[in-house]
C-alpha cells in the first residue's frame, strides 16, 4: 500500500479516536473527522464511504488479523490434547496482535462495532472449529452443543478484551494467557486458589 494512503489512513484513525473521547460517535460527522485529521472530505471520501464504512473496514481489518493468528496455529494430526495444549502460544499471539491494534480496538469497543465485532467472532468460533480444526477434535464426542461452545467462547473473549482494555493493558499477553488457560484446564475455582468448602 502506498505510504501516503497509511499516513492518511492513521490520521483518520487518530482523528476518529480523539473525538471518541469528546463525544458519542453517533454525533461526530465526517467534518468533525477532516478537520481533526486536517484533510479535506473529499480525501476522506477517496477511502471510506461514510463513517460507517470507516468503522466496518476497522471491524474487518481486524478481525483478518486475528484470524490469521489463530489459523496458524491449527494442524489436522493434532489430539484433542495437543490440540487444547497449544491455545496458549495462540491465545498469546491473539493477545499481541490486539496490543498492536490497541487503536482500532478501542473504537469498536466504544460503537456499536463491539456488537458486530462480537458476533463475527462467535460465527468465527463455529465456523473454523467445523472447517478447521483437527479430524481428531471435530470427531470427538461433546457433552453440550458446539453452538453453546462459540457462543460463550466469543462472550467471554470480548469481556476479557474489555476488562484489559480499561486496566490499560496492565497484563502482558503472556500473563493474560496463563490466566486464560488457567481458568480452562484447572477451573475457576483451582485457578484462583479458592478451595471448594469440605462441608
Amino acid at each position: 500500500m502506498d505510504r501516503r494512503v497509511v499516513k492518511t489512513r492513521k490520521e483518520i484513525r487518530k482523528a476518529l479516536l480523539s473525538l471518541m473521547d469528546e463525544k458519542d460517535f453517533e454525533v461526530i460527522t465526517v467534518l468533525d473527522i477532516t478537520e481533526r485529521a486536517n484533510i479535506n472530505r473529499g480525501t476522506f471520501y477517496l477511502h471510506y464511504i461514510d463513517k460507517y464504512d470507516l468503522l466496518e473496514k476497522y471491524e474487518q481489518e481486524l478481525f483478518e488479523k486475528l484470524e490469521h493468528v489463530v489459523l496458524a496455529y491449527l494442524k489436522d494430526d493434532d489430539t484433542m490434547s495437543e490440540f487444547l495444549h497449544k491455545r496458549y502460544p495462540t491465545i498469546v499471539h491473539v493477545f499481541h496482535c490486539l496490543q498492536e491494534e490497541r487503536e482500532l480496538l478501542s473504537i469498536l469497543l466504544k460503537t456499536r462495532g463491539i456488537f458486530t465485532f462480537q458476533d463475527r467472532v462467535k460465527n468465527a468460533f463455529i465456523y473454523m472449529f467445523r472447517n478447521y480444526t483437527p479430524s481428531k477434535v471435530t470427531e470427538h464426542q461433546f457433552s453440550y452443543p458446539v453452538d453453546f461452545l462459540a457462543l460463550f467462547g466469543s462472550a467471554t473473549f470480548i469481556s476479557v478484551i474489555q476488562y484489559w482494555l480499561k486496566s490499560d493493558m496492565k497484563q502482558t499477553p503472556e500473563q493474560l494467557a496463563k490466566m486464560i488457560t488457567d481458568i480452562i484446564f484447572k477451573g475457576p475455582i483451582e485457578a484462583f486458589g479458592v478451595l471448594p468448602s469440605t462441608k
